[in-house]
């Protein structure tokens, strides 16, 4: 199975077997084996560096301050893998909190030019925008949009005291919520915050300074220093998700709507596609949509031909769903999260598979796989082979296996190992059936001595009566 193929592949180096497998099979880089030693260990005391890096580049677990994390650096066969593991990890590892694919989309997303709605000329240097995100993350720009600004697509700033630069910088904390820029421009950045009314984020930026000041001391003028802050913004990206529903969806079914009637006017004239699902009209925004679906991104180029006639705020579509699923991928598209019930969690994980969101569809088979109880697990199995989830795959396996006696004789069982038997070309006698290695495995790591007897016994009893052998 994916699990045991990625153990073998940390020990032996195998370095394209692992990125194959977490990269399309979505493996647990944290999972742990019968001896509660992780991937990242193995790979760290057979002395694989490049894995290694991989490995926490990809989520794998090392805090020095805990047991797993001592174990990596003790066992460590390199100073090149410990030197990684203690002065490099906690850089690593904040990359990797940001760099999922919501992160890289917003961060993407300021270098759209197939849907940016304004362009502004700040002394020759061109910048392209989307206003709808500008407004929803800025009073100033909000103003400016809805005031001096309306209608125009070309925006020119004149003014000589605005660094292009500067205005950059600025652009990408909007999208992103993240401000990096070297001290040299220190002076140009919050003047342009200032400017733009945005004067706690200028104060929290000179406390920062200052804190560098302390640190480095006399160093400080003399070092190119860069300044780094993390800002939240799913709040306002909530907004803006808001913005795209229904009135008759919003009443009673958002007890936390963020945002009055006459802000949502005013943002939904800025939508520039419409969904019709079910007579209802979700005012979008086609950025969200194509930059986090290829299928989506296709259906705007009209490879599909489904488009309708054109009305004033954009194009529509007609979506055959339900609307209250609908509105519940939408929120993932803009804000990363969704709540959703178990009851829903099935449905939108097959609407996932159908318009090719990867993320909510991971998103969905987490929430199914940390209530595995409440499935049928058979069930599970058989789904996550057709969608390619091997974690979830792993986690309904594993509990068929912590229950066997629950499950050894259920029809639905017998018919699975059937199938699994059956999907081998031309079979001999011996060879291996994918769910009984599987169920053997997890017993293997999970039940004691005198009850792994026991239960193997069980599934040799089940094969006999199958005729089967494995």
């Amino acid at each position: 199975m994916d699990i045991s193929r990625m153990f073998r592949a940390c020990k032996l180096g195998d370095f394209e077997t692992l990125k194959t497998l977490i990269e399309t099979k979505d493996v647990d880089v944290n999972f742990r084996d019968k001896f509660d030693s992780t991937p990242l260990y193995y790979a760290c005391l057979c002395g694989h560096l490049n894995v290694v890096r991989f490995l926490l580049e990809h989520g794998a677990k090392c805090d020095i301050k805990t047991f797993d994390g001592e174990r990596c650096v003790y066992g460590a066969l390199t100073d090149d893998i410990r030197k990684l593991l203690l002065k490099e990890y906690k850089i690593i590892s904040k990359k990797v909190i940001r760099r999922n694919d919501y992160d890289e989309f917003l961060r993407k997303s300021l270098d759209d030019s197939d849907y940016a709605d304004v362009i502004f000329y700040v002394h020759q240097k061109t910048f392209k925008a989307h206003r709808y995100i500008l407004m929803i993350r800025s009073e100033y720009f909000r103003q400016k949009f809805i005031g001096k600004w309306k209608d125009r697509n070309v925006i020119h700033i004149k003014n000589e005291h605005v660094n292009p630069d500067a205005f950059k910088i600025l652009l990408h904390f909007l999208y992103t919520g993240i401000l990096e820029f070297s001290y040299k421009i220190r002076d140009d950045v919050c003047r342009l915050f200032r400017q733009c009314q945005m004067e706690k984020i200028n104060d929290m930026i000179e406390c920062r300074i200052q804190e560098l000041q302390k640190q480095l001391r006399s160093s400080f003028r003399q070092k190119n220093v860069t300044i780094y802050m993390d800002f939240p913004i799913l709040f306002d990206y909530r907004k803006l998700f808001q913005t795209t529903l229904p009135m008759d969806l919003i009443i009673d079914q958002d007890e936390n709507f963020d945002i009055n009637v006459n802000e949502l006017k005013i943002l939904q004239m800025a939508s520039d596609v419409v969904f019709r699902v079910q007579n209802h009209l979700f005012y979008c925004h086609k950025l969200f949509f194509a930059g986090r679906s290829d299928y989506f991104a296709a259906l705007f180029r009209d490879h599909f031909g489904e488009s309708d006639t054109k009305i004033p705020t954009g194009t529509t579509f007609t979506i055959n769903d339900r609307a209250d699923l609908f509105r519940l991928l939408i929120c993932f598209l803009y804000t990363n999260d969704v709540d959703i019930t178990l009851d829903q969690a099935c449905d939108l994980l097959y609407a996932s598979d159908v318009y090719l969101i990867e993320s909510l569809k991971r998103h969905c088979a987490t929430v199914i796989g940390n209530n595995i109880a409440h499935f049928n697990p058979i069930d599970i199995i058989k789904w996550s082979r057709v969608l390619n989830l091997s974690k979830l795959e792993a986690i309904a396996t594993q509990y068929i296996a912590e229950n066997l006696k629950q499950f050894i004789h259920h029809n639905d069982f017998k018919q699975l190992v059937i199938e699994d038997a059956h999907s081998v070309r031309q079979r001999q006698e011996t060879d291996t059936i994918d769910i009984i290695d599987d169920i053997r495995y997890y017993l293997s790591i999970c039940s004691t001595k005198k009850d792994i007897q026991s239960e193997l016994l069980q599934i040799d009893l089940l094969l006999e009566s199958l005729q089967l052998d494995a």
